[in-house]
């Protein structure tokens, strides 16, 4: 009777320690889960590999298959070669990137596909990978060399024509106000795409402004971009403008935000509140140019958002910008106190129309596509440019 109530009483591991072979076969149970996990990849990757055009829409190029080493410094290169090989071609692999994006994407921050909701209520827009592009996240080396290579081609272009080139991208809001995103989305020290294009811009010889600098000051001076919108506000196109002017070996362009600024005015079209439903009621306070804009010459589409031309009705150069929403009135407006025509035609993803360069003959050309644009379309090439 006491073996009886000693042994009832014993403690529970003293109960398993009495039931040899226990843990272990619960061991090996994990054991053989966690072999099956490391292992799908693999079997997946020989019986059912993922598609190469799914590594191809990340803007990739897919790692070639390791050769046959031939010499001391193959060997050296073997590890890294096959490394980036079974990186792209393992199963599962875009699934596994899918369900990460998925996870990570919302952590530490509140929005949905469009918004990103940051510190203290500030709006990033994230549609396009804008926000992962700017923390260095999204990094598509193939589409950059295909954008640099048509750039090289329109430097080409216009030079034969005696026509001045350069590359200026607005940054995005969320390059510029890096410190005011959710951790996740923070860029600590990333390459990103737009140090990519400066790279391979230069090695082109193509002249090229970054113009994070200049509205990294301007937002320490004031207001740059706005709360819950997408854009720079006029003091941070100016600051934009200053810098494009200056490097283009025009300093007698700059725009003084004390003079052409006008009043405090509301700011109720906001494009990040309304993708996430709250644009009614919304506002912000603004100060928009107060600069004269010369005369519309001429539209050149019939988009909501038209190409289109300014005279100022004084001679001087033609300054052609291509661009987007962050240039096309603020930019002509601006160079109407120094030029004599300013064109503004809308990029298109690099699908714009090449005629008009032929039609006005400008002195220079400005590529000036936000950041969130930088890459053309995959097969988009301009109307007309000679490949």
């Amino acid at each position: 009777m006491t073996e009886t109530i000693a042994a009832a009483s014993a403690p529970a591991h003293s109960k398993a320690a009495a039931r040899p072979g226990l843990m272990p076969r619960r061991r090996r149970w994990f054991a053989a889960l966690a072999f099956l996990l490391l292992a799908a990849p693999l079997v997946v990757g020989l019986v059912a590999p993922d598609s190469p055009a799914l590594v191809e829409r990340e803007g990739r190029r897919l790692a070639p298959p390791p050769a046959a080493p031939r010499g001391l410094a193959d060997w050296q290169d073997l590890p890294a070669a096959t490394d980036a090989f079974l990186k792209d071609h393992f199963g599962l692999r875009h699934a596994m990137i899918q369900l990460h994006h998925d996870l990570t994407k919302p952590m530490l921050g509140f929005g949905n596909a469009d918004l990103l909701m940051g510190r203290d209520g500030r709006m990033f827009y994230q549609g396009d990978d804008l926000v992962r592009q700017s923390a260095g996240l999204v990094v598509r080396d193939q589409r950059i060399a295909e954008t640099v290579d048509m750039l090289a081609r329109m430097r080409d272009e216009l030079k034969a024509r005696g026509i001045k080139f350069l590359f200026a991208s607005p940054p995005n809001s969320a390059t510029v106000y890096n410190d005011d995103l959710p951790v996740w989305a923070q860029n600590k020290g990333r390459r990103t795409e737009y140090d990519l294009y400066l790279a391979d811009l230069a090695a082109r010889g193509i002249q090229a402004v970054d113009l994070r600098p200049p509205l990294a000051a301007a937002k320490a001076a004031g207001k740059a971009y706005f709360f819950y919108d997408s854009h720079w506000t006029a003091a941070g196109a100016i600051a934009g403008f200053n810098a494009v002017a200056e490097a283009d070996g025009h300093p007698d362009w700059r725009i003084d935000p004390a003079t052409s600024l006008g009043p405090e005015t509301r700011r109720t079209h906001l494009d990040v509140a309304r993708y996430f439903g709250v644009e009614q009621g919304l506002s912000e306070p603004t100060n928009e140019l107060n600069l004269s804009a010369g005369t519309r010459e001429a539209e050149l589409s019939p988009r909501p958002m038209p190409d289109h031309v300014q005279v100022s009705g004084r001679p001087g150069p033609t300054i052609l910008v291509i661009g987007d929403s962050f240039t096309t009135d603020l930019f002509t407006t601006m160079l109407m106190q120094h030029v004599g025509r300013a064109i503004w035609i809308n990029h298109q993803r690099c699908g714009f129309d090449w005629k008009w360069i032929d039609v006005y003959r400008p002195d220079e050309v400005w590529w000036m596509p936000t950041e969130r644009f930088m890459n053309c379309k995959p097969g988009l090439w301009p109307v007309g440019l000679p490949r």
